[in-house]
């Protein structure tokens, strides 16, 4: 969402030349994404940006007008870059879509990190649930693009 109005955006456009480090999130509102994982994110946008990420996204699988509150909500000075995914076209393409009736979610993402330069990932990690928040934080970024550097 831009101004109100519903933009459609290509992973072409998001990713090409530059360095981008992105998560996705099974979902806004939900108690971890919103407490944990996006503050982390958010909080150490700066960060991030200084070690020469050039820009931060994060995609979830909600509609765009509950994301878009949702970004107002947790990043009102747009720090991140929030990209709906609510048909899950995008999860589906990297492998990444899941049923999740146990937590009432129905399909949605699973919670993931990823580093890519020019378009190309460099690195991706997966947690290994959703109820998980423990290699998808802004500091395992920081690692994944020291260790891409080194080797």
């Amino acid at each position: 969402m831009e101004a109100g109005t519903l933009q459609t955006v290509e992973s072409a456009q998001v990713y090409a030349s530059e360095r981008v480090v992105t998560i996705g999130v099974p979902g806004a509102f939900t108690p971890i994404c919103t407490k944990q994982h996006l503050p982390d994110f958010i909080g150490n946008a700066e960060r991030l940006k200084k070690s020469g990420f050039s820009k931060l996204v994060c995609i979830a699988a909600n509609d765009p007008f509950v994301l878009d509150e949702w970004a107002r909500q947790l990043d009102p000075d747009r720090r991140v870059q929030f990209l709906s995914d609510g048909n899950l076209s995008f999860s589906r393409s990297l492998g990444l879509a899941s049923k999740m009736p146990l937590l009432h979610l129905g399909e949605r993402s699973e919670r993931f990190m990823m580093v890519t330069q020019d378009g190309v990932i460099q690195h991706f990690r997966i947690e290994p649930n959703v109820l998980t928040f423990s290699c998808t934080r802004a500091d395992d970024a920081l690692q994944m693009k020291a260790e891409y550097e080194l080797g």
